[in-house]
Formats: C-alpha cells, sequence, structure tokens
C-alpha cells in the first residue's frame, strides 16, 4: 500500500539513531514515498488514496462515547479514534511504530540551536475551506501548553519555549533540550483551525461548541452526532494526497458486548474491538476475519498512593505477589494471554529484558503484610491492624465481562493471603472523573505506550510534576529519583546512556507498584470480510482504515445510503 507522498523522514529516535548529527534530513525515494507495503494496492488504480473503488460504510462498534472532538482537550479513547480521522497530526507513526512519517508537514529538520523547523504541505485546507497555515500550528502548540487549557497532552509540548511562523507553511520551534522524545512528541501535535478558536479563552476551550461539532483537516469530515447513539464522519474529498476510498464512517456506541459481537457476526457492523473470550467464535464465521495488532498496552491497576492501606508499598507489594498472573492471563485469555511483568512492554526498546519483576509469591505476601502490621486477628480470613480490615476497593467500568472477571479472580487469589479486594463497577463517564480527581483507592485500566514516545508518556503517568490536574499520573506517584531519571531519559541522546536510564526507572517503577502491571491486552479486532486491505501496522484501528477498500460487487445496502 502507498505511503504519505511527499519525502519521508525519520526523527531522531532512541536506540535506532540516538548518535546521528542533530540534522534530521530528508531521505532519498521515489516522488510518492513508496514502502515495501506498496504492493498491497488493488489493481484497478482508483483514484483515492489507497487505489481501492471508492463507496461504502464502515460501521465501528466502540465501547463508549467521546465526551470531547477538539485535539487539545479530548481525554477518551473513542475520542482519540474520530479525532485522528477528522483531523492531521504534524506527522505519524509509520509502520515500525518508533519512525514517523510526514502528514500535515512535509519535512522537518533540526538546527543545531535546538530549532526545529517544520515545512508544511501547500494546499491544505480545513473542511470549512479556509487553509491550513503556519499561524494554526503556533496557535495549537501555545494552547496546549497554556496550563489553563488543561490539556491531557502537555507533554507533548512542554519542551517548547517559543513557536514561531515564518511564513504560512514554515514553524520555528525552539526547544528546550533536543532529546529524541520532545522531537517525537511535537510531531504528535493536532493542529486546530486558529481562525474558529483564535478568541476562546483557553480555560474554555474544553466547553467550546467546536468540541462537539469539530472542523478538521484529514481523511474525514464531521458529519453529525447523536448522543448516546452515533458519530458520523463523512470522506473528505478534498485531500490534497487522494481520498480514503470509503465514504463514511459510522462510529456506533454499544456499551453491551454481546450485542455488538451479534451485531458484527450479522453483518450489521464490520469493525469491533475483541474481547479475548471470543476469539474462537470470531474465527469459526465466514463472514468475519480475525486481526492482531501489535501488544503495547498494558493492563495495570492503578493504586491512588495516598490512601490507605494502599499508600504502603508494602501492601501494594504483597497484593501483586498474591497474583498469578500467568494464570491470570492464560485463563482469561487462552493462548493468546500474556503476563505483564513490567509497567513497560517488551516490545518497546526502552524495556530492559534484565529487569527483576515482582515474582508470584504468596508466602512472601503474607510475610510482608505481617510486617506492615496487617493480622488476622478474629480469624474470618482477612487481615486487620486497630480494627480495620485490610479491604481495597477497585473501580473498573463494567462494558465487557472479562474486566470484571479480571477482578474478580484477582479477589480470589488475594483473599487467599488475608485481602479483601472488592470490585466497584462504575458508568464509563463516572470512572474517567474519579480517575481524574483522584477519589478512588484502586482503578483498572491500561495505557497504550505510544512507541516513539515512550519518554513522554512515562512523564505523563510516573512524573510528580504530572499529577492531576497537571497530567494523568492519576496514581499520584512522587519520587524524587524517577523524577530526576525522567527528566534525564528526555534528553539523552547515547543509546548506552539512555538503556542505563530506563533499566534504573524501571526497576524503580516494579518495585514501588504505583501501577500494578497484569497483562498485555491481546488486541484482538473482528473485521467483516468484505473489507479489504485491512491491515494492523499500529496499534489502533484508525491508522490504517484510510487504505481499507469495500469492492463494489460485495457492497450492502447500507453502503449505498447516504
Amino acid at each position: 500500500m502507498a505511503m504519505l507522498r511527499g519525502e519521508r523522514l525519520r526523527a531522531v529516535l532512541p536506540g535506532v539513531a540516538l548518535v546521528i548529527a542533530l540534522v534530521v534530513a530528508a531521505c532519498g525515494g521515489d516522488s510518492r514515498g513508496g514502502s515495501a507495503d506498496e504492493g498491497d494496492a488493488p489493481a484497478g488504480g482508483y483514484d483515492t488514496y489507497s487505489g481501492g473503488p471508492p463507496g461504502g460504510v464502515l460501521v465501528a462498534l466502540v465501547e463508549g462515547e467521546p465526551e470531547d472532538l477538539n485535539p487539545v482537550t479530548y481525554t477518551s479513547s473513542p475520542a482519540f479514534q474520530a479525532v485522528r480521522l477528522m483531523f492531521r497530526g504534524i506527522a505519524r507513526r509509520d509502520s515500525t511504530l518508533s519512525g514517523y512519517q510526514p502528514d500535515l508537514a512535509e519535512s522537518w529538520e533540526l538546527r543545531e540551536d535546538s530549532t526545529l523547523v517544520l515545512h508544511l504541505r501547500h494546499g491544505v485546507h480545513w473542511h470549512d475551506g479556509v487553509p491550513v497555515t503556519a499561524d494554526d500550528v503556533v496557535f495549537t502548540i501555545e494552547r496546549q501548553k497554556d496550563p489553563a487549557t488543561a490539556s491531557p497532552r502537555l507533554a507533548d509540548v512542554a519542551a517548547v519555549e517559543s513557536a514561531t511562523a515564518v511564513d504560512s507553511v514554515t514553524v520555528e520551534v525552539k526547544l528546550s533540550h533536543m532529546g529524541p522524545y520532545a522531537v517525537n512528541a511535537l510531531l504528535e501535535v493536532v493542529p486546530i483551525p486558529e481562525h474558529l478558536l483564535g478568541d476562546v479563552p483557553a480555560a474554555e476551550m474544553r466547553m467550546h461548541p467546536f468540541s462537539r461539532n469539530p472542523v478538521g483537516n484529514g481523511f474525514y469530515r464531521f458529519g453529525s452526532w447523536q448522543t448516546g447513539q452515533r458519530l458520523v464522519l463523512e470522506v473528505n474529498p478534498d485531500r490534497p494526497e487522494g481520498r480514503a476510498a470509503i465514504d463514511r464512517i459510522v462510529m456506533r456506541f454499544i456499551p453491551d458486548m454481546n450485542a455488538s459481537i451479534t451485531e458484527l457476526l450479522t453483518g450489521q457492523a464490520d469493525l469491533l474491538r475483541l474481547p479475548p473470550d471470543q476469539r474462537e467464535r470470531i474465527e469459526a464465521s465466514p463472514d468475519v476475519e480475525l486481526y492482531t495488532a501489535p501488544r503495547v498496552r498494558p493492563a495495570w491497576i492503578a493504586w491512588n498512593v495516598e490512601r490507605p492501606p494502599v499508600d504502603d508499598v508494602r501492601v501494594r507489594r504483597a497484593i501483586l505477589m498474591a497474583i498469578n498472573r500467568e494464570q491470570l492471563a492464560r485463563g482469561l485469555f487462552g493462548e493468546v494471554g500474556e503476563p505483564a511483568p513490567s509497567p513497560i512492554p517488551a516490545k518497546l526498546w526502552e524495556h530492559s529484558p534484565d529487569v527483576k519483576p515482582i515474582p508470584f509469591d504468596p508466602d512472601g505476601a503474607r510475610a510482608l503484610l505481617e510486617e506492615a502490621g496487617w493480622r488476622d486477628t478474629n480469624g474470618d480470613g482477612i487481615r486487620d491492624r486497630n480494627g480495620r480490615p485490610l479491604r481495597v476497593e477497585v473501580d473498573y467500568f463494567p462494558t465487557e465481562q472479562w474486566r470484571q472477571d479480571v477482578l474478580v479472580a484477582i479477589q480470589s487469589m488475594v483473599r487467599r493471603v488475608g485481602v479483601d479486594l472488592v470490585p466497584r463497577a462504575f458508568e464509563r463517564t463516572t470512572w474517567v472523573e474519579r480517575l481524574r480527581n483522584r477519589s478512588f483507592q484502586g482503578s483498572l485500566w491500561g495505557w497504550g505506550w505510544g512507541p516513539g514516545v515512550v519518554g513522554t508518556n512515562a512523564e505523563m503517568v510516573f512524573h510528580s510534576r504530572r499529577i492531576p490536574p497537571n497530567g494523568t499520573n492519576f496514581s499520584g506517584y512522587s519520587n524524587p529519583r524517577v523524577d530526576a531519571l525522567l527528566d534525564q531519559v528526555q534528553v539523552a541522546r547515547d543509546t548506552t546512556r539512555a538503556r542505563q536510564l530506563w533499566r534504573e526507572l524501571e526497576q524503580i517503577l516494579i518495585d514501588e507498584v504505583p501501577y500494578a502491571p497484569l497483562y498485555l491486552d491481546p488486541e484482538l479486532f473482528g473485521v467483516h470480510a468484505r473489507i479489504k486491505g485491512v491491515k494492523f501496522r499500529g496499534i489502533e484501528w484508525w491508522e490504517d482504515v484510510p487504505y481499507w477498500y469495500i469492492p463494489r460487487e460485495q457492497r450492502l445496502p447500507r453502503d449505498r445510503s447516504r
């Protein structure tokens, strides 16, 4: 399949090019910026991005409803998916997951004075017809960096000291440091239109009507949003590099997984991220294909480290020692189950294979709890101290049965060492608010690591300066040594030194357990067999949708409806 047209560039990448010169120059290549995937383009040569025939409707079933469609302020996964289909980032991940290829910027370069120069594409317009300019990029960076905006992606621009529009298609960004993560993070910024939002105060950005009716510049345009039902995106026919083949994407909000599976299997829907226990059912269907994506999303329990009893690291360690993660992963997910020994997945180069995970050791867990003063004084099987039982509550949202199954399995395991773990189900919006407000004790969720920006991601969830409201360190974890390591790894350009920093950082995070890693998400997707050109090179379904198409002879009546 064809890559984005234009010169293909690669940012300074950890583990790949940390020791190259500071100038990142354009690499040679054919005029289309082709790749090894190019041979997958369908025959026929239609005038679309993929070469597939235009037309058709893709119905995607998503687990929740977006709360906000502004690229600077949204927080949820469903919003992320829609935003990245409607808006162009400065760059986008390539198929290696660590490199970046052109998107809104057709090239970029680093100068010796820590200045990143972005050269934007000509001919890109907002969906209302107004040209996209360097002023939009500068405005977005400034809004995203403004604390009053409270952007969840503040870390992406944390290294920016200033941004200046040199001309209508050139932006100079002065960075406080030239570490690879600073560059890669900035390349992930998704610009917003200054002509529509320039007069909106930063503190009001999230609640502005734009968040419900956005104007983007990407493959798809905002169509309509029926609260509680669906979000409709319409193809953008004016994209300079070619329109996507599929005319319309309908994101339907169906929180019940059983209903979603039924709709997928009966042909009423085309795409669903699957719970692993449905794998065999999907494989047996002649009408649905099973796909997998790279596993870089660990599920973990985030502990609010300021709330007893999990404010004691001995309690956090003991709980994890009582969980048989191998058994948990295999029991819940079968042969695709994979335990997570660390919060940093093994597929990322930042993971150190010689770190020492916390082992499954129930006897060791009991000893730690004894040391912490928790004993079963009344013989009911639950430890207590000063008249209070050792009880921990873990929040989750029950849109899929396996989330409850995970906690029920863990509940049984930790009870054997005298811990009473209580699952608490919340509707998704409430669950998110409890995270933001840090009103939880424990919370089951997962973190999708952005492979090219692991340093920035790690800062977002582990650095003390990212404790809410300043970021997504919902645990409230604060360790001066971890903070120092995170600051150092952002600027390290020597591979050997960077690996040393990551190893020490990872071991501390394992040992202190602010986030208890459980298993890696199996990343399974069911896609209707009539959808062609399907690949999951990245970790998200939206990344390759522009390459997908529906052959004319395989279209359904709903593909012809407008």
